[in-house]
C-alpha cells in the first residue's frame, strides 16, 4: 500500500502543478512535471523489472537470517522507503529492525545486518561512507541501488533497480518487502496469517 499511496500523492501533486500552470497561462509543462509524468508512466515496468531480483532478495534474506537485528538506511528520497522497509521486515519476519536516518554511525553492534539504499543522487557518496563504516565494524552490508558501481567493494551481489527518474527510490520498496517475506519463510513464519 505504501507504493500505491506514494503514486496517488504524486498524481495529485502533478494535477495541482498542471492546474497552477494552466491558471498562470503556461501552455508548456516544465521539466520537473515532464520527468514525473514519465516516471509515473514507467512505474509498472520498473516494478516488473525489479521483480526479477527475487533470487537476490532470497540470498539477502539468508544473509540476514542469522543476525539479531537489521538496520535499514536511506537518505533523500530513499529515507521514507527505508522507514517502510524496516517496518515491513519487523512486521512480516518478527525480526527487530530499525531505521538509521542517514547518520554516519550505523551501529556499534556487529550482530546487525545493514541494508543501505544507495541512489545515484547527491547522497550517494555519503551513503557509501556509511556502508564503509558498517563493513569496517564487521557488519554484513546489503546494498539496494540504481547503479551497480555504487556497490563496488561493499556488496558482491547488490540489488540493482531500474532507474526511473524521481520515483527510482520508490522501486526499493519491492526488494525490501521480498526480503521480509523470504526472511519470514526461512524462520517458518506464515507471513500471510493475520496478527492477532
Amino acid at each position: 500500500s505504501f507504493a500505491t499511496q506514494v503514486t496517488v500523492l504524486a498524481l495529485v501533486a502533478l494535477w495541482f502543478r498542471q492546474s497552477r500552470d494552466m491558471i498562470g497561462g503556461q501552455s508548456n509543462p516544465n521539466t520537473e512535471t515532464l520527468k514525473l509524468e514519465e516516471a509515473l508512466t514507467r512505474l509498472p515496468i520498473s516494478f516488473g523489472m525489479t521483480k526479477k531480483s527475487r533470487e537476490q532478495c532470497k540470498n539477502a534474506a539468508k544473509r540476514i537470517n542469522g543476525q539479531k537485528r537489521c538496520i535499514v538506511s536511506g537518505k533523500g528520497y530513499a529515507e521514507p522507503v527505508a522507514i517502510e522497509g524496516a517496518s515491513s521486515i519487523e512486521e512480516i519476519s518478527n525480526m527487530h529492525a530499525k531505521v538509521n536516518k542517514g547518520e554516519l554511525e550505523v551501529n556499534d553492534e556487529t550482530d546487525a545486518a545493514v541494508i543501505l539504499i544507495i541512489m545515484d543522487d547527491e547522497n550517494a557518496s555519503y551513503m557509501r561512507k556509511m556502508a564503509q563504516v558498517a563493513k569496517a565494524k564487521g557488519q554484513d552490508v546489503i546494498v539496494i541501488t540504481d547503479r551497480h558501481d555504487l556497490a563496488d567493494g561493499l556488496d558482491k551481489d547488490p540489488i540493482v533497480l531500474q532507474h526511473n527518474g524521481p520515483l527510482t527510490a520508490l522501486g526499493a520498496v519491492l526488494p525490501l518487502q521480498l526480503i521480509a517475506y523470504e526472511l519470514a519463510s526461512l524462520k517458518g513464519i506464515n507471513s500471510d496469517a493475520a496478527e492477532c
